[in-house]
């Protein structure tokens, strides 16, 4: 007695692959080879509020030394808010500076309204760095730049090109390596932020992804 040969429809077959396509994309695996953002790079020495003197100093402009702000100011931006580095040195020169152009980095929540909250400080440990970036979540960094305090903004990383930069002062993105080294040893510090709806990182995209291989699954039932 022959049995009748067991078929599988097309549709099944295809939700299938799906699913596995989103799990192979959501894996830790495929985040480690590459973690990037496209973010929209911005320059401290921009005519349209380099020359605006930093909070109430009087000899630091934001173009001299605005590195921090304007770092935050992408990160901010990347989370959707619509402002600048003139914006938000305004806002902070009545709110969130001290010692007349020192950023009080928690003030960021505040200025965001909650949509994005100054979460930690921390020392040159690659770690955290790794889980923020694979998260989806910029890391703002203090390296030193002619021997002088500057911050960058941390946007990714590569197997082959290492961590990945918006350099406010070039007004550029670049290699890490290429421009300070080694990052064990050129980053001094970090500053990590934590936004209120993680629906934009990459792991809610990570997710999403998933959920739309199991939505055509039920569809072609």
């Amino acid at each position: 007695m022959k049995f009748p040969i067991p078929t599988i429809g097309l549709r099944p077959l295809l939700a299938a692959s799906a699913i596995a396509a989103a799990v192979a994309v959501s894996s830790p695996a495929s985040a480690v080879a590459d973690s990037s953002m496209t973010i929209a790079v911005m320059g401290q020495q921009d005519g349209a509020w380099a020359g605006a003197p930093l909070g109430s100093s009087a000899t630091d402009s934001i173009g001299s030394a605005g590195c921090a702000i304007t770092s935050v100011t992408m990160m901010l931006r990347y989370y959707g808010m619509n402002t600048d580095p003139g914006a938000f040195n305004a806002w902070l020169t009545a709110n969130g500076y001290a010692f007349d152009d020192q950023l009080i980095w928690d003030a960021v929540t505040s200025y965001s309204g909650g949509r994005v909250a100054f979460s930690n400080w921390l020392g040159p440990d690659l770690g955290p760095i790794e889980g923020e970036l694979d998260a989806g979540r910029p890391v703002v960094a203090e390296v030193r730049l002619g021997g002088n305090q500057h911050f960058v903004l941390l946007t990714g990383y590569s197997t082959e090109g290492g961590l990945e930069i918006n350099d406010p002062w070039f007004a550029d993105s670049v290699s890490f390596n290429d421009r300070y080294g080694d990052p064990a040893s050129g980053i001094v510090s970090i500053r990590t932020f934590m936004p209120a709806d993680p629906g934009g990182q990459r792991g809610g995209g990570r997710v999403s992804w998933l959920a739309n291989a199991i939505a055509a699954v039920h569809l072609s039932r």
